[in-house]
């Protein structure tokens, strides 16, 4: 659903870019945590961990893809339905 305003459709949209932002800053925080929780309990238990570092890869591979999934289609949401609601007025 669009405007036929051409100022608002602006100020909605430079909201917008600016809960991209939120979004992507909220995804960045969540990969370094993990990967920061990660590298302490890696470098904890290297001797038993460091046969099977590959589930590990594997394992915040997963986290991170879906983490990244949610985010997207958190901001398609907040697209899709920026014009129906009084978020950003």
């Amino acid at each position: 659903m669009e405007t036929n305003d051409p100022v608002l459709e602006k100020k909605y949209h430079s909201k917008l870019n600016g809960d991209t932002f939120l979004v992507l800053g909220m995804l960045t925080l969540l990969v370094s945590v993990e990967g920061f929780v990660l590298y302490k309990i890696l470098s904890e238990t290297w001797e038993i961990a460091g046969n099977f570092f590959y589930l590990y890869v594997i394992f915040v591979g997963l986290l991170v893809v879906i983490e990244t999934i949610g985010c997207l289609s958190v901001r398609n949401s907040i697209k899709k339905h920026m014009f129906e609601f009084r978020y950003y007025d």
